[in-house]
């Protein structure tokens, strides 16, 4: 039973691994190794550039830039980590409930594959580890519950914010107070001495509007998108065969929120057939597990699905362990348990299968330390970088404009990365209704006017400036950063979606 833990490990870490090298982020991974360079040459979040999430995750690859230097692949040994250590979590966490070891082992082996992909550096993975101990620990280690949940807050505020309320409230149903004034305690303290060295350079009011601000009261209005119930998209009717290679993927990816909502419907429902006092620690699952579903909700696309898979797995597995399946409507819950479990476990082995199956190769870039790109992309993306690279000196800055300036939904700020040049701009992150606006669209030009990069990139992806059903998919009306661009600048040449522009 001992090596049992390491076992789950090594499988969990093997399921991550097994593709950690294949694909880029142009970006999700590009804002974030864009950050940590800019922390690795002495730049302050919030205060020298412009950073809407928690410090701690840039603030880490930032110093792991430092020591090792510029590479694609430290963050991918730091995910591989902890999405095996997350996986080993979850088992525990399911077993500790009252679930069957089976139930547990299938628990674990829905977080392991729920973790595996979509892979890249967010903060997420390492915050839930930071989570899940703090719930495995809370009841008999309140300090160090505490100072997990605190650092927790440094990675993922939200996060932190439904793991503390969770637990002051299990707290308060097993009454008791000096638990929870220890836990609490320990969480302010840690979180005060992570923030404050930050908040000290950045300043508050800058540090406060860029990370409560801004993603209260717009990144909704821009990011959101409607939860999927109706799929509309293509469909392989031709015969049996075309429909399982064709639409299967598409299918299970497309409802794969809704079934992970029915799953925390299914254990929050077992949960309070079987609630006592005695396991009032279950609460700060539950309120965890549904701040999770907030934060798919939110914006319910393939990369914010693994919060809520991995915790929903663990509340599926303790439904199945519920005395309350005994009954007709408890063995009904049950069935709807296995099929949510086994839709989660089906369709995240669907993904690591599509994923092997794709056709990769080695991206001879410096940075790439052996990353590999689909084979249809490499060669314009190194094109396009040696151009870059040929017209502007190395410790000159450029820009890597996107599609049009009105209607932004993506960037790729990991061409900065890539080509080891600096942005001209303190905008890496193109977030809708800030760099489609007019006021940061004339700075980005004061800006590229006063420092007259010899060549800047333009990404002509319709992908940059895709119609999404919120605020980021209308235009802004803003074209200012486009027209200057077209006057200052010639095409100097295409490379599949890049276009290199030279200075006229």
């Amino acid at each position: 039973m001992r090596r049992l833990p390491l076992a789950l490990f090594a499988g969990a870490a093997l399921l991550s691994a097994v593709t950690v090298l294949d694909g880029i982020q142009p970006n999700d991974e590009g804002l974030m190794l864009q950050a940590a360079a800019r922390i690795a040459s002495g730049e302050v979040p919030y205060r020298d550039f412009w950073w809407f999430y928690p410090p701690g995750q840039p603030l880490l690859l930032g110093g792991l830039w430092h020591v090792l230097g510029p590479s694609l692949l430290e963050w991918r040994v730091l995910r591989v980590l902890c999405d095996a250590t997350v996986a080993v979590l979850a088992w525990r966490l399911a077993l500790r409930g009252g679930a069957a070891p089976q139930a547990a082992l299938a628990a674990w082996l829905a977080a392991a594959l729920a973790m595996a992909y979509p892979s890249g550096p967010h903060p997420y993975p390492l915050t839930l580890v930071f989570c899940l101990a703090a719930l495995l620990t809370f009841e008999e280690r309140p300090l160090l519950a505490g100072v997990l949940a605190g650092a927790a807050a440094f990675w993922r505020l939200e996060f932190a914010a439904y793991l503390v309320l969770g637990i002051l409230i299990a707290c308060a149903v097993a009454r008791a107070p000096q638990r929870a004034a220890r836990f609490a305690g320990a969480a302010a303290l840690t979180s005060v001495v992570l923030y404050t060295p930050i908040v000290a350079l950045a300043g508050f009011g800058r540090s406060w509007d860029l990370l409560v601000n801004y993603p209260l009261t717009d990144f909704s209005a821009y990011q959101s998108l409607p939860f999927p119930l109706s799929y509309d998209g293509p469909l392989n009717t031709g015969s049996i065969g075309g429909f399982l290679s064709d639409s299967t993927e598409n299918l299970l990816l497309f409802y794969l929120p809704l079934a992970l909502v029915i799953g925390l419907a299914v254990g929050l429902v077992a949960l309070a057939r079987t609630s006592s006092r005695d396991a009032a620690w279950r609460l700060a699952v539950a309120v965890f597990a549904i701040g999770m579903a907030h934060y798919l909700i939110t914006r319910p696309d393939v990369f914010h699905t693994a919060p809520l898979a991995v915790i929903a797995s663990v509340l599926v597995a303790w439904a199945l362990g519920s005395p309350a399946v005994a009954s007709v409507a408890g063995r009904a819950l049950a069935a709807v348990a296995v099929a949510v479990l086994a839709y989660a476990i089906v369709e995240g082995a669907d993904r690591r299968w599509l994923e092997l199956r794709r056709d990769y190769v080695p991206l001879a870039l410096a940075p790439a330390d052996g990353v590999r790109v689909p084979k249809g992309e490499r060669d314009d993306l190194e094109r396009a970088v040696a151009a870059l690279q040929a017209r502007v000196p190395r410790g000159s800055p450029t820009y890597v404009a996107t599609r049009r300036a009105d209607r932004v939904t993506s960037g790729y700020p990991l061409f900065y990365v890539l080509a080891d040049r600096a942005n001209v701009s303190r905008y890496d992150i193109e977030a809708p209704g800030v760099v489609t606006s007019l006021g940061v669209q004339r700075e980005i030009v004061e800006d590229l006017e006063r420092a007259r990069p010899a060549a800047v990139v333009r990404d002509t992806s319709p992908i940059t400036a895709a119609s999404e059903p919120n605020k980021s998919g209308r235009s802004s009306g803003v074209r200012l950063l486009d027209d200057y661009l077209e006057r200052a600048y010639a095409p100097a040449g295409r490379y599949g979606r890049f276009v290199v522009l030279a200075r006229r």
